[in-house]
């Protein structure tokens, strides 16, 4: 009988129900998704006795084909028959319960990892401020209060917010006409600044051990393999579907990363595999009316370049801390301050047991930003698409996914624009790091 291939980490959430139910009212998980774990307490317990009944039927048939074999009395072949019947209408129940299982987990996010702090955005916690961010004096008091203990370097000057900078090197209006609200038209050196940003951060990760394998991915996937990558009821406003074809257009390259690598059984020898795949990213911004209307720091494509690492179990804890150092030396080299922090439980992706995020200086806005996401699924979505490993023992184990932005192309211009403004000279100074990947580019005069 086929059980389908939710059924480990439904069996896992079901059979731990207590500390389940924590991790949701933990997350600030809606009444619908703990209505929906009772329900699948419910079917799982319904599917339990529909095995038991199945197995205990099919030991009853077979005694009876044994009988017959040896007596030939008619009447315990029709009774194999009878019972034969039964076990086909068990098995066409408990695949009906197969489905709906599935549908639930779709609705059911992941575990949490225990140092990750209870509350909501205000209560994530700070690991590691990189680089001493310039404060506008009369904003100094204001700094302290978001970030104690933050070092900062006060400024007379008022900084400018990027779209007030770089108006002539993006134009949204002629986009919208285009295609909407929310896209834009790069233009001229700011399209250079685009790729010398990919192509440096290319340069810095693969030297940093990242790019075990390189991938361009196709930038539209199948729905119904998404649904079993991504939380989808909480992507669902924010993906663009083709309905008639039955795709989307893609979030995120680690989505297809996933898609790639279902299915596949690794040896323990060939992980971690660190993978880096560039894609242009599609999101629809359902939830952020009114945030960020100006400028490209939140549209509905963008440019990034992706990480993402398949480990072994209890190897993903260490993998993001070693992405979340070196992600923020990246952007330090870049010459833009950054910190690092923990997410709290209800501000976590539904997907991860944990997420670290990194927020970038914006000194226009007197605040950190978030620029790059990295976070561990542990082993959320390898049950659910297959993906094992071997141990040299011959055992078989889910693997864990890490992913992580190693960068995002249009909020780093952002930052960029903001934090190297000179303003006596009306000019933006390109990091010195890029110039190569600009054709030598060293300033964009405005």
């Amino acid at each position: 009988m086929n059980t389908g291939i939710f059924m480990p980490m439904i069996k896992a959430l079901i059979e731990n129900a207590e500390k389940y139910r924590e991790v949701l009212r933990k997350r600030n998980a809606s009444q619908e998704i703990f209505e929906n774990f009772e329900k699948g307490i419910g079917l799982y317990k319904q599917q339990r006795e529909f095995k038991q009944k199945i197995q205990a039927l099919c030991t009853e048939r077979n005694k009876l084909s044994k009988e017959y074999g040896k007596t030939k009395d008619g009447s315990l072949l029709k009774k194999a028959e009878e019972v034969k019947a039964q076990i086909e209408a068990l098995e066409r129940s408990a695949s009906e319960i197969d489905a709906k299982l599935q549908q639930i987990e779709l609705t059911l996010p992941n575990w949490l990892a225990d140092d990750v702090p209870e509350g909501t955005e205000a209560d994530a916690r700070a690991i590691e401020y990189v680089g001493i961010p310039r404060v506008n004096e009369k904003f100094a008091n204001e700094f302290e209060k978001k970030y104690p203990g933050a070092k900062y370097a006060t400024s007379s000057e008022n900084f400018l917010h990027h779209y007030d900078l770089v108006g002539k090197l993006i134009d949204q209006e002629t986009a919208a006409k285009i295609a909407g609200s929310r896209f834009y038209c790069e233009l001229d050196e700011l399209v250079l600044l685009d790729f010398a940003l990919t192509m440096y951060a290319l340069e810095f990760f693969r030297k940093k051990g990242y790019a075990k394998k390189l991938m361009v991915t196709p930038y539209l996937m199948k729905k119904n393999i998404e649904e079993k990558i991504t939380y989808f009821t909480s992507f669902a406003d924010t993906i663009f579907e083709l309905e008639k074809e039955g795709l989307i257009l893609i979030p995120s390259s680690e989505h297809t990363i996933v898609a790639y690598y279902a299915d596949t059984i690794f040896e323990e020898k060939e992980l971690p595999l660190r993978i880096m795949a560039w894609s242009p990213c599609f999101r629809k911004e359902a939830g952020a009316h009114g945030k960020d209307t100006k400028g490209i720091f939140r549209t509905k494509q963008f440019h990034k370049l992706e990480i993402h690492t398949i480990a072994k179990k209890d190897e993903d804890f260490a993998e993001i801390e070693k992405l979340r150092c070196d992600i923020q030396q990246f952007m330090f080299s870049l010459g833009l301050p950054n910190r690092s922090v923990v997410l709290a439980s209800a501000d976590t992706d539904m997907r991860a047991l944990k997420q670290i995020d990194i927020e970038t200086w914006m000194p226009a806005q007197n605040a950190y930003r978030e620029t790059h996401s990295i976070a561990t699924m542990g082993t959320w979505v390898s049950e659910k698409v297959k993906m094992r490993y071997t141990t040299r023992y011959h055992e078989r184990f889910p693997t864990t996914n890490v992913y992580a932005t190693a960068i995002a192309t249009q909020r780093t211009i952002c930052a960029i624009v903001e934090n190297h403004y000179v303003a006596k000279e009306n000019k933006i100074l390109v990091p010195k790091v890029l110039q190569r990947y600009a054709f030598g580019l060293e300033e964009i005069k405005l």
